[in-house]
């Protein structure tokens, strides 16, 4: 056997090392998330709740993470699709077959898959229960702070467009008689400054 033969170790090492790309063996940069870009396990994710309220809570959180971001309309609804899971993913899915069966192009709007879902699960006549609630609200056993959480939630629900004088109205008729009695004691102007 033959002994150990250094210099050509070192020639063999010189030959390889000259065959290497200039940049290698050099850490790469991780890539930079651009500023438009998410970590997918920021958004929150719907499972296609029976409950209005929830497909609308994740449609405003996720809607305020993709203007904060500023994300184009097509990227929104990609983001928005790998964030459905359960019955919400299978909806979507069988929302694809339907699509591609009918001969339609592919979701890519945000806008268009916002609306599929609000059809989905939002039932026809929600927002005229919120404001049938929100028309027979009563204090009832609520504190006064439940029930003020509870008339401005749903005035916001509602986005009822209506005057200060017609919005306190609203607001001591629902309150029960004993307090109403004071509150009608009270220098009030509007609905806002007597609830702060």
């Amino acid at each position: 056997m033959d002994g150990f033969d250094e210099d050509n170790l070192v020639n063999r090492i010189r030959e390889v090392l000259r065959t290497l790309p200039e940049n290698a063996g050099r850490m790469q940069p991780r890539r930079v998330l651009q500023q438009d870009e998410f970590k997918i396990t920021e958004l929150p994710e719907f499972g296609g709740s029976t409950d209005p309220e929830d497909c609308l809570d994740w449609e405003r959180k996720i809607e305020r993470m993709f203007e904060f971001k500023e994300i184009d309309d097509e990227k929104r609804c990609k983001y928005a699709v790998l964030k459905l899971s359960r019955n919400a993913s299978l909806w979507y899915e069988n929302l694809k077959a339907d699509r591609a069966r009918g001969g339609k192009e592919k979701m890519n709007s945000w806008e268009s898959l916002k609306r599929k879902l609000r059809k989905r699960y939002i039932p026809n006549n929600y927002r005229i229960d919120l404001f049938r609630k929100s028309a027979e609200l009563m204090q009832g056993s609520m504190s006064i702070a439940e029930y003020i959480t509870e008339f401005e939630k749903l005035a916001m629900l509602c986005e009822v467009d209506e005057i200060e004088e017609q919005k306190m109205a609203r607001f001591c008729r629902g309150l029960n008689r004993s307090i109403a009695i004071v509150v009608d004691l009270q220098n009030y102007s509007s609905f806002d400054r007597y609830a702060l």
